[in-house]
């Protein structure tokens, strides 16, 4: 965990009733799902799962980025970094988790990044967040939300792991699921567009309701042209083979005009 505020940040590590904390000291500081304070990894990290879940990897990016942001904006093109390739760079271990934006796909190990958060904690009286509350960055829009303006944005309860149309997180898993047959080209028909809403809430935030609300119908839009544009599946037959088994097991609806 990183532990923050406005006057500094705390790294916490835990393993089993063991713990560990490391002041940050540096410009930026990021962690992984692995253990990252030096003399307590030495002692409790597991190698094997280190390499499986590439966290080493995947946690020189975002500190190299932590390093060199200077504003929400450099921090949300970090949490959409795929790594040295244009889009996912999936490996049949571990899928598309060698990279920050990570797309389920492994046989080992298949997780994938759920949701996507920048803080901006540094004008006390304006604790400025800007979050996807949907799964891929690349796919999503980071919308601003304040503390001290609750949204009611989606039933109470969380979303399972069930398809439920309810949720935003599983509404967006519609464009998500559409743009992975082919990333490059999915996204190329509508990250001008995304980028261009962000920059100007960055700008000027408009409030969080609003924001949901112009990202829904935008997201809407998107995925409407890209059944429209029928681009093919160009991931590798296993990966397919994959994603068709993730999909029934979440019982999720086949996209219109595509094949299960």
């Amino acid at each position: 965990f990183i532990v923050a505020d406005p006057d500094g940040a705390i790294v916490l590590e835990t393993a089993g009733r063991r713990w560990a904390t490391e002041q940050v000291t540096g410009r930026g500081r990021s962690i992984s799902n692995g253990l990252t304070i030096p003399d307590f990894a030495s002692m409790h990290a597991n190698p094997a799962i280190g390499v499986v879940t590439a966290c080493a990897r995947r946690r020189a990016r975002t500190e190299t980025a932590a390093n060199h942001a200077t504003a929400p904006a450099d921090l949300m093109v970090a949490l959409r970094d795929h790594g040295p390739t244009a889009g996912p760079h999936y490996s049949p271990v571990r899928g598309g988790l060698g990279a920050p934006c990570a797309h389920a796909g492994g046989l080992v190990s298949g997780n994938q990044t759920t949701a996507s958060w920048v803080a901006d904690l540094r004008r006390p009286a304006d604790h400025l967040h800007w979050v996807t509350a949907t799964s891929a960055p690349c796919t999503s829009v980071f919308k601003p939300v304040r503390v001290d303006e609750p949204l009611d944005v989606d039933p109470s309860a969380m979303p399972g792991n069930g398809y439920d149309a309810s949720y935003r997180w599983w509404r967006h898993e519609h464009l998500h699921r559409m743009v992975l047959r082919d990333h490059p080209a999915s996204l190329a028909r509508f990250t001008a567009e995304r980028d261009r809403l962000e920059a100007a809430w960055l700008a000027a935030p408009p409030p969080g309701v609003e924001a949901f609300t112009i990202a829904d119908a935008a997201e809407e839009r998107w995925l409407a042209d890209l059944h429209t544009a029928g681009l093919p599946d160009r991931r590798p037959a296993w990966l397919r083979a994959q994603s068709r088994r993730t999909d029934r097991a979440a019982r999720m609806p086949s996209p219109a005009g595509v094949a299960a």
